[in-house]
């Protein structure tokens, strides 16, 4: 499901557990502006998400790299050794 469209289904779930007196006070405008902020934390939150994940990808693939060059030069030490 897109961010969008998931910002949709919280303002209408929302908007559904109002009265009819609070939703005529509130009026479309606001439930647009709802939508608006309600997409944006989303997409804040998700961005923070995979930023995250992608610096420890990264770290992974240094800690993998130094463990790749180890075994490396055990490798070499060995073939010098034999």
């Amino acid at each position: 499901m897109n961010i969008e469209q998931h910002a949709y289904e919280v303002v209408d779930g929302f908007r559904k557990s109002l009265t009819d007196e609070q939703r005529n006070a509130l009026g479309k405008e606001s439930l647009e502006e709802l939508h608006i902020l309600i997409e944006a934390a989303l997409g804040k939150a998700i961005s923070t998400a995979l930023h995250e994940t992608v610096k420890e990808v990264e770290a992974l693939a240094q800690s993998t790299r130094k463990r790749l060059t180890s075994i490396e030069r055990l490798e070499q030490n060995f073939d010098e050794d034999a």
